[in-house]
């Protein structure tokens, strides 16, 4: 049975779906047990793909019903995540202000300039370098970043880490678990663990 989400909730598609389930058949001998990975990388063609762009299609619509002009997100210097919010505000017109923080202990000098950051800022976003290391809360500095585009006369969208937290985040993976559920039928398996990262 279908979720039909599209039917109740506006997604601005960014996706190419369903992304495929491919077998791992090395994988699966070596640990005698089937494996499967479902490959959200190659599920779009925005900044080297992943599974944050399943979120993200769902909140842009109401990004733009509200008459915002600037996705502001946060994450960590090399995050996946605000790489796919660049990536989404460059396709749409949008701008993007991004609070990259240093969750991660890192020693190399060109850290915070090379990788995701650079192709963050390579698709015009804004990069806040802040010192300030990971926590699950609503961070100070992303609020500052929201409130300097209030002041500067923008309208802007606050996306959380990851867009989990948001309350429209959740339904990328409610799609995709109704995606896996058709899959399965068609391939004709049965998935008894999901594992997601």
């Amino acid at each position: 049975m279908s979720l039909n989400l599209a039917q109740r909730f506006e997604r601005y598609p960014l996706t190419y779906l369903p992304s495929p389930l491919h077998p791992l058949k090395r994988l699966s001998k070596e640990l005698g047990v089937e494996v499967w990975a479902k490959r959200d990388d190659v599920s779009s063609g925005l900044a080297y793909g992943g599974n944050k762009v399943r979120k993200l299609e769902w909140l842009l619509p109401e990004a733009i019903r509200q008459g915002c002009d600037t996705l502001v997100s946060i994450g960590g210097v090399q995050s996946n995540h605000t790489r796919q919010v660049a990536a989404v505000a460059a396709v749409s017109g949008l701008r993007c202000r991004l609070v990259q923080e240093h969750w991660a202990e890192w020693e190399d000098p060109v850290y915070d300039k090379v990788g995701n950051i650079l192709l963050s800022r390579l698709m015009g976003a804004q990069t806040l370098l802040e010192g300030e290391g990971y926590s699950t809360s609503v961070k100070d500095t992303w609020q500052r970043a929201l409130e300097q585009v209030r002041r500067e006369g923008g309208r802007p969208y606050a996306i959380p880490a990851g867009a989990s937290d948001h309350p429209l985040g959740g339904l990328g993976y409610a799609n995709f678990a109704d995606e896996v559920a058709q899959q399965e039928s068609q391939l004709g398996v049965f998935f008894d663990t999901i594992i997601t990262a």
